[in-house]
C-alpha cells in the first residue's frame, strides 16, 4: 500500500482535526465531563457544517462518497483531540451498515438525517465480557406476522442513550440470526448507562419483545453473522484509528511538556533516558498508526484483513499502553493532576484499548488465523 494520504484525503485530516481543536478545548471538555450526557452538541454541529458526518455516506443520500479508510481518518483526530462525540458509534457502527446493507427505504428514510447531524445511530454488538461479537447471539428474534419480537440484553453499547436507532443483531433459528433496526423509544426498550474508563457513557440494553415490522431487517432474514461481522472489522479498524489519534495527543503533549521543564537548570527533554523514553513512544505510535491504516485501506480495498486487523488491535492496547504511561510518568507529579490533560489521555487509551477485546483477544484470533492458514 501507498503510505501517503492524497489530497483529498489530507483535506479530510486537516479540516476534522481544525474544526475539533478550535472546538474541544481542555475548558470544554472540563464542562463537558461534568454533564452526564457526554455530548459536545456544538462540535458534532460544526462536523455536519463542514460535511464531515456525511462525508462516507452515498452521494444518493447526501453524503461525500467516500469509504471507511476516510471515516478513520476523522476517527484519528477525535482521538488525538479526545473528543466526546458519538462519531464511532454513528457513522462507523451505524450509518456504514446502513448504506452497505439496508435498503433503499431504510437508507433514504436515516442517513440524510446522520450526515445533518440530527440523527444519532449505534449497534449493539456484544452480550458480555468476551469483548468480540458473540458467533451466535442470546438475543432473540421472534415472528409475529409480518414482522419480528426482539428479547434480550446487549451490553457495553456506545451512545445509546442519544441514539435514535440502535442495530441489534438477534438469533432468527438454529445457528442464524439476523441484524435489525430497532427504535429505542419503543416502551419495551430499557437503557441503562455506566461510565466508561473515558466517562464515556455505554449502555445495558434489554429488549423485551420490542415489535419491528419486515422493513427493519438489515440486509435479509439470516444474513447476521455475515454483516456482524462486517461491522465488527470496521468497528476494530476505527478503534485502531482512533488509538493512534489518542497516542499522538499524548506524545504531543509530553514532548511540549519535556522541552519546557527544566531539573537543575537543564531542560528535562536533554536527559538521555527521557529522551529514549519520549523516542519509544514516538516509534510505538507510528506502529499504531501504520498497522490501523493498513487495516483500514485492506477493508476499504476489499481485500482479506483478518490479520492485519488482529495485528492492528495488539498495537493499539499494548503500544498505546506503553505511549500513554510514558506520558503520565515524563509528566511527573502533574500527570496525577486532573485539571492538567495529560490523564485523559490515559483514560482514552484503556477504553479504546479495551473495545472490541483487548490484545489478548486479537493475539488468540492471530495465532488461530496463522495455524489455519
Amino acid at each position: 500500500m501507498d503510505f501517503q494520504l492524497d489530497d483529498e484525503q489530507t483535506a479530510i485530516a486537516d479540516l476534522s482535526g481544525r474544526i475539533l481543536t478550535e472546538q474541544v478545548t481542555p475548558d470544554r471538555l472540563r464542562e463537558l465531563e461534568a454533564d452526564a450526557e457526554w455530548f459536545d452538541r456544538s462540535t458534532w454541529t460544526e462536523l455536519a457544517k463542514a460535511d464531515l458526518l456525511g462525508i462516507c455516506l452515498p452521494e444518493s443520500v447526501g453524503g461525500g462518497g467516500y469509504g471507511l479508510f476516510e471515516a478513520t481518518l476523522v476517527c484519528e483526530q477525535i482521538g488525538r483531540t479526545v473528543a466526546p462525540v458519538p462519531y464511532f458509534a454513528t457513522i462507523v457502527l451505524g450509518a456504514l451498515a446502513i448504506a452497505e446493507h439496508g435498503s433503499n427505504d431504510l437508507q433514504a428514510e436515516l442517513l440524510p438525517a446522520v450526515a445533518s447531524g440530527d440523527l444519532v445511530l449505534t449497534a449493539a454488538l456484544t452480550e458480555g465480557l468476551g469483548g468480540l461479537p458473540p458467533a451466535q447471539p442470546s438475543t432473540t428474534a421472534t415472528a409475529d406476522g409480518d414482522g419480528w419480537r426482539l428479547t434480550g440484553e446487549k451490553t457495553f453499547v456506545p451512545a445509546a442513550h442519544l441514539a435514535g436507532r440502535i442495530l441489534v443483531p438477534a438469533a432468527t433459528g438454529d445457528g442464524e440470526s439476523t441484524v435489525f433496526v430497532v427504535n429505542p423509544s419503543d416502551e419495551s426498550v430499557v437503557i441503562e448507562v455506566e461510565s466508561s474508563t473515558n466517562l464515556e457513557p455505554l449502555a445495558t440494553v434489554r429488549l423485551d419483545g420490542v415489535a419491528v415490522d419486515a422493513g427493519a431487517v438489515l440486509g435479509a432474514v439470516g444474513e447476521g453473522a455475515r454483516i456482524t461481522g462486517w461491522i465488527a472489522d470496521r468497528a476494530i479498524a476505527a478503534l485502531c484509528a482512533t488509538q493512534a489519534g489518542v497516542c499522538e495527543g499524548a506524545l504531543r503533549l509530553t514532548a511540549g511538556y519535556v522541552s519546557e521543564r527544566e531539573q537543575f537548570g537543564t531542560k528535562i527533554a536533554t536527559f538521555q533516558a527521557v529522551a529514549q523514553r519520549v523516542a519509544d513512544a514516538y516509534i510505538d505510535t507510528e506502529a499504531v498508526r501504520l498497522t490501523a491504516r493498513q487495516a483500514a485501506w485492506r477493508l476499504g480495498e476489499g481485500l482479506d484483513a483478518a490479520e492485519s486487523l488482529a495485528i492492528a488491535k495488539t498495537w493499539a492496547a499494548d503500544g498505546a499502553d506503553r505511549v500513554v504511561h510514558a506520558a503520565q510518568h515524563l509528566h511527573g507529579g502533574i500527570g496525577l493532576d486532573v485539571d492538567y490533560p495529560v490523564h485523559r489521555y490515559f483514560r482514552w487509551a484503556r477504553h479504546v484499548g479495551l473495545a472490541l477485546g483487548g490484545s489478548s483477544t486479537h493475539l488468540r484470533r492471530l495465532g488461530d488465523l496463522i495455524a489455519a492458514g
